[in-house]
């Protein structure tokens, strides 16, 4: 699996208080996309169709309308499959929220993951970020494997995770999609995600509810 693009709902035009996760692949698993060259090739013609320089990447909240459209109808293919998980942290228990990034990452992953309508266990899956990075990666990897285990589900967990920088496709790709969901799911603006919504699944909308008043349960399963 290629091209998560996970990050608080992110920065001025988008309110603080909840986290889009939004993977982006194919049917039954299979690495998104399954001829990379084909989604790279598609990419870079838009650029050119755009007279866009080279050098220009495609992130939703620096795209205006005529970007936004040419994009989401010529880019995604009809094979493609976008899974949602949306977090409201603002909702979150004081514990949660002093776990940091690693602890949005971990529950939000984990929690996607377990809510998959495949095994996971050999898709590859690549965030955003780049550097040295190889602790926060294992450990985040850790705390997947341990809670799809605890859930009896151990084919859930993410064996390879690895980071991809900003620029790469892929990651434009996932951006692009996950802030038409965000855009969606904050009553904005519908016209992108509507575009899309035919390959796209809310797998997973965490509030965290009280547990005790509601009896509902956020455990991932």
């Amino acid at each position: 699996m290629d091209a998560l693009r996970p990050g608080s709902v992110w920065d001025a035009e988008r309110p603080s208080c909840m986290t889009i996760l939004g993977v982006v692949m194919r049917k039954l698993g299979v690495i998104l996309p399954a001829q990379p060259e084909t989604t790279l090739d598609r990419i870079v013609a838009l650029r050119r169709s755009l007279d866009k320089a080279a050098t220009y990447e495609f992130h939703y909240h620096q795209a205006d309308d005529r970007v936004c459209r040419h994009f989401f109808e010529t880019v995604p293919d009809e094979a493609d499959k976008v899974f949602i998980a949306v977090l409201h942290k603002r909702f979150a228990p004081a514990d949660f929220r002093r776990l940091g990034k690693m602890g949005v990452y971990s529950h939000a992953l984990a929690g996607l993951g377990l809510r998959a309508p495949f095994p996971l266990s050999m898709c590859k899956l690549h965030l955003d970020g780049s550097g040295r990075q190889k602790a926060f990666l294992q450990t985040l990897k850790t705390n997947i494997r341990w809670a799809c285990r605890v859930a009896g589900r151990p084919q859930q967990s993410f064996k390879d995770i690895r980071l991809l920088e900003s620029a790469h496709p892929l990651i434009q790709y996932a951006d692009m999609v996950t802030g038409a969901v965000a855009a969606y799911v904050n009553g904005q603006d519908t016209r992108w995600f509507t575009l899309l919504s035919a390959q796209s699944t809310l797998l997973w909308h965490e509030r965290f509810e009280d547990n005790e008043s509601n009896g509902k349960t956020n455990s991932p399963g």
